[in-house]
């Protein structure tokens, strides 16, 4: 699942943006201050970041900057009260890719953030494919032998990240962390749920992809044969 950071101190915007992003079907982490902001943007792989310029402690731009300079090129979108031509051109100029004034509207928030998204980082890949399984990052669609499944939001998170680490095993807290927001309960059995779900979905046969547990670690997405 695409994963995004909102760094916003104004609480009606930041859960106006949050909850836009997430009816999207993005999962979103929140931070109030560039202390807590920056600190996400370090230890996390976001897909994207949505940064206000002015924080209580500090500068969304200082972030972008420190980002870049650790050579982290994750995909920005600065956010503004201001809206002069200067103000733009400082945003890009450290290292933004993106610059909205607020207020804004929704619809162009959208539409800004999967422009973002279409950029991607260095190593971000947009078609993920496992045998006969073919997932679409963008269009958030998977096709299992040319037919769609049909998957609700948190589904499709666990499968791509899966797929994107096929015939590798991943962590029960990685899947945690990539497809649910920082405050999920880690002691929680939703991931176990969602897993089920998802290998009743997925036919058996060959060329078909396999969940498999490694018991006490996690799961492994595999081709069957």
């Amino acid at each position: 699942m695409t994963k995004l950071l909102i760094v916003e101190d104004e609480a009606d915007v930041r859960e106006l943006v949050a909850l836009v992003l997430r009816e999207e079907g993005y999962a979103v982490d929140e931070a109030v201050d560039y202390t807590d902001g920056l600190a996400l943007a370090l230890t996390n792989d976001y897909d994207a970041l949505v940064l206000d310029v002015r924080l209580p402690d500090g500068n969304g731009m200082d972030i972008a900057r420190t980002l870049r300079r650790e050579s982290r090129m994750v995909p920005i979108l600065m956010l503004t009260a201001q809206r002069t031509p200067s103000d733009a051109v400082r945003g890009l100029d450290a290292g933004a890719d993106d610059y909205l004034g607020k207020p804004f509207d929704v619809t162009e928030l959208k539409a800004r953030i999967r422009s973002l998204l279409r950029r991607g980082g260095p190593s971000r890949t947009d078609q993920l494919t496992c045998g006969t399984l073919v997932v679409n990052r963008l269009t958030r669609q998977a096709l299992l032998a040319g037919e769609r499944l049909t998957l609700t939001t948190k589904e499709f998170g666990v499968l791509e990240h899966l797929v994107a680490h096929a015939e590798q095993v991943v962590t029960r807290s990685a899947l945690l962390e990539h497809v649910w927001e920082r405050t999920r309960d880690p002691d929680s059995n939703v991931i176990d749920v969602h897993v089920a779900r998802l290998r009743a979905k997925l036919q058996e046969g060959e060329g078909m992809p396999k969940i498999s547990t490694v018991r006490g670690v996690g799961f492994m997405l595999t081709t069957s044969t």
